[in-house]
């Protein structure tokens, strides 16, 4: 009876240390081109998922949108360092890679077949953020 307690204690806290390796927040941008497009947001990355909530000014007013893009392949050659391949509600595939390696400073690059690429948001995306959401935290 013990030995079965000590297989489900290993066993649970193996499946843990995997669902945390590929988790956490991520500060992000949008870019057509590598240029900014003026949309800004949080990525919260899951073993299944990358979850995105965007922001946009349109007329002065700040406007969101949310995305789900469900994880289709993941695969890691390196530790914490993973390439996927995701699909959004909308039906967008993208692919790219997660790097968790500094979990200070995560990196993040999803690119569309449409050309527009998610990644870390760049200095002119914190200045925007700092301008019309100072008071939000988008992640690292």
């Amino acid at each position: 009876m013990r030995n079965i307690f000590i297989l489900l204690f290993v066993c649970a806290m193996s499946s843990t240390g995997f669902a945390a390796g590929l988790s956490g927040s991520i500060a992000i941008e949008l870019q057509e081109q590598g240029k900014f497009t003026g949309i800004i947001g949080k990525a919260h990355i899951t073993e299944t998922a990358v979850e995105i909530v965007t922001f946009a000014v349109k007329s002065g007013e700040v406007v969101p949108f949310a995305f789900i893009y469900t994880i289709l392949e993941k695969r890691s050659q390196i530790e914490a360092l993973y390439s996927i391949k995701c699909r959004n509600q909308l039906g967008v595939i993208s692919t790219g890679t997660i790097d968790i390696r500094d979990p200070l400073k995560p990196k993040m690059t999803l690119t569309s077949d449409k050309g527009i690429t998610i990644t870390n948001i760049s200095n002119g995306g914190r200045k925007m953020k700092k301008e019309f959401l100072p008071k939000v935290d988008l992640g690292k």
